[in-house]
């Protein structure tokens, strides 16, 4: 990329990113358009590659920054040393959803790359993307649910929660709503589904 993009006004620095996550959030990379980043930010097709070069350089450029920006955060938000899932995942959303105030589909933007098949941003980003698991597995991997040592039921919770946070973190994107009610929202979910987790009985999940 053309290191003068930093040169622009962070404005229109945050407009050009927040335009291209959102076009490859909602299409992918095979079938984002630079003309709906065009649309979307209003800023001209020209300048859109003379920054970044082509459209795999905008995607590249956009992801090696949301991942970067999500582990920076991550980094000043959630603690190493706390051993209880629940208290790591309301952390965890507490970052996404603060992150959202500024670049709303930066969430949405990386798990949906999780699923990118295109080779050639597979390739670019793998640095990016190996990173990002690690450390997100890092920060998951020594919590506890309670006493429940069973791994399929465990497994489940997490991917109820998993869903339900991402999906709360979509629905609300889409309506535009404030960070702070995404959170409470999500949070609600975290403390149901940790209630029902300790207190019913075991092949309740």
């Amino acid at each position: 990329m053309n290191e003068k993009f930093f040169d622009l006004a962070r404005e229109k620095q945050d407009r050009m990113i927040n335009g291209a996550i959102e076009v490859f959030a909602r299409n992918g990379y095979k079938h984002a358009s630079t003309d709906e980043m065009v649309k979307t930010v209003g800023v001209s097709k020209g300048l859109w590659f003379h920054y970044f070069g082509s459209k795999e350089g905008i995607y590249v450029f956009v992801y090696d920054y949301c991942v970067k920006y999500m582990l920076l955060e991550l980094s000043t938000m959630v603690d190493q040393n706390e051993k209880d899932y629940f208290e790591v995942i309301r952390q965890i959303a507490l970052v996404k959803t603060k992150i959202g105030k500024n670049y709303p589909y930066l969430t949405i933007f990386l798990e949906e790359a999780v699923h990118e098949t295109e080779p050639e941003v597979v390739a670019k980003t793998a640095e990016s993307r190996k990173t990002y698991e690690e450390r997100m597995e890092t920060y998951l991997k020594a919590t506890e649910i309670g006493r429940i040592s069973d791994k399929p039921r465990r497994d489940r919770i997490k991917k109820l929660l998993d869903y339900t946070i991402s999906s709360i973190i979509r629905e609300k994107g889409e309506e535009k709503a404030d960070a702070d009610t995404v959170f409470r929202e999500i949070k609600a979910y975290i403390d149901l589904v940790k209630e029902m987790a300790l207190n019913l009985p075991g092949g309740s999940f």
